[in-house]
Parts: structure tokens; sequence; C-alpha cells
């Protein structure tokens, strides 16, 4: 029974991540109906930037996590300039080849710049346990799981109670009839993918904390998955999205612990066919895209 807990927790403490990273797909999906793969290497971008601000400025956690949210915004502030605002009207296959060409970019020159192999990230946190008994915990994890609670927390808030966040799903619901009432598409778009890659760049410095390397295809794995959770969930309510990135972290961890750790990245491409089949927009819906 220790077990079962213990992988309960360790899939949280991964679903979490999971959840910040498939929001910021959905969030950019609904406001510029584009899948933006390029967003997991953004995550990617925003580790590194951490890294370096830690290896060149300070360690202290403060500096490498704002270098780790400023990298990945200017990224995501790149790419909608260059990128998704001249390829909003086009159709869906436009902006994905693109954007999964930007990710490749981006792949290939951090592992030309910073080598191919896991490199290792300042150490800007004690490395200790917490808790040590039928449940094990240490302060990394606690870090990880709060540092990307608190970013689903904030970007849950902007959503639904703030000003931007009122016009992006009133794009996301019909974005002719908001640009016809004054919303400033451009600009709500524009500030949409900004936060989405912060928030992956945060997340993606509090992984690199919690396993101690950074790597420059790391964006691979959370990002597939990440993708998978939006799928699955359907892109129209955000709580729906959290809430599978939570099942698919704990149903992952539970494989790990009681089958074996190589089924454990199957398992949400099982989950995506079994549900997909089910269900094609998805367990919450989904908005629709033009193709």
């Amino acid at each position: 029974m220790e077990l079962f807990f213990q992988q309960i927790v360790n899939g949280l403490i991964i679903g979490t991540t999971y959840a910040v990273v498939a929001i910021g797909f959905s969030l950019v999906f609904t406001v510029l109906r584009v899948i933006n793969f390029a967003h997991p290497d953004i995550f990617m971008v925003g580790m590194f930037a951490g890294l370096l601000g830690g290896i060149y400025i300070s360690d202290n956690f403060i500096v490498v996590f704002v270098c780790g949210v400023v990298g990945a915004a200017t990224v995501g502030f790149i790419l909608e300039r260059a990128i998704l605002r001249p390829l909003r009207d086009r159709d869906i296959l436009s902006t994905l080849i693109a954007t999964l060409g930007v990710g490749i970019v981006l792949q290939n020159s951090m592992a030309i710049l910073m080598g191919p192999d896991p490199i290792s990230y300042p150490k800007a946190l004690p490395r200790f346990l917490v808790l040590d008994g039928p449940i094990t915990l240490s302060l990394l994890q606690i870090v990880n799981g709060a540092v990307t609670l608190v970013i689903i927390l904030g970007l849950s808030y902007f959503v639904r109670a703030t000003r931007y966040g009122r016009a992006t799903r009133a794009i996301a619901e019909n974005p002719d009839v908001s640009a016809a009432f004054g919303v400033d598409v451009i600009k709500v778009s524009r500030v949409a993918v900004v936060m989405a890659s912060g928030a992956a760049g945060a997340a993606a410095v509090s992984v690199g904390l919690l396993y101690g390397s950074a790597w420059a295809f790391v964006g691979i794995l959370y990002g597939l998955k990440s993708f998978v959770c939006m799928l699955v969930a359907g892109n129209r309510y955000f709580e729906g999205v959290i809430a599978v990135a939570f099942f698919l972290g704990v149903l992952e961890s539970l494989v790990t612990g009681y089958l074996s750790s190589s089924w454990r990245d199957g398992v949400a491409f099982v989950l995506l066919i079994v549900v997909l089949f089910f269900r094609p927009d998805g367990l919450f819906g989904s908005y629709k895209i033009k193709v």
C-alpha cells in the first residue's frame, strides 16, 4: 500500500508539468486556432535559459527561475511575430509544418551550442528529504509541484477573471465577432503566446532543478504527452486538460511501479486511441479548426 501512495504522489508531481505544457498548447490553440508544435521546444529553451543564468549570473533560485521565464517568453514573442501572426488565416497544416520546423531548428541549434547530451543543472536548491516515511518527498519535488501548481492557478485566473482572459475566451468562441466588438485580436494573441511560453519556461526550470539536468531534446518527451493530454481532454476547458494531465501522470507512475518502466511511454498513446475512438472531440469537447 505504501508503494501505491508513493506512486500516486510521484504521478501528481509529473502531472503538474504535463498540465502546464498542455495548457500552453490549449491557450494558443483557442486564440489563434493553430497547433504550436514549437511549444515543447520553447519549454526546452526555458530550461537552458535558466541553466545559463545559473552559470553566468548567479545560481540563486530566483535568478535561475526568472532567466528561464524570460528566455522562453522572448522566444514565444519572436515566434508569434515571425510565424504565427503571418500564418494566422492559413489552413492548419501551414502553421503545423512551420512551427514543427521551428521546433526542429531550436532542438538542433541547442544541441550544437550546448551538446547533444544532458548537462548538469545549477544546484539552486538543496537536495534533501523533507518527508521520509510511508511517502518519501524531497524539497525539489515539493518545489516542482508548488511552482507548477501556482502556474496552473495563475493561468486559470488569467483566463477566468482578467480583461485579457475574457477577451481570450471571446476570441475562442468567435474571433470575427470579437473583433467587431472592439477586441484587439492581434494583441490578445500576442499576450496568449507570450504567457504560454513564459509558463512553459517556469515549468522547465522546476523540472531541470528536480532532475538535475537539461537536455536539448527534452521537449519531445514532455511535448508529445502534453499534446496527448489536450487531445484527450479537448481544448474547450482548461480544467479538463488539467484533469487529464494529472490522470496521465498518475497512470504512468502506477504502470512504472507495478508493471515496467518500458511500458510507461506507451500509456499516453493507448489512452489517446481509446478516447478518440469513442469521443473524437475529446472528453470535454473541442473548438473546431479550419483545414
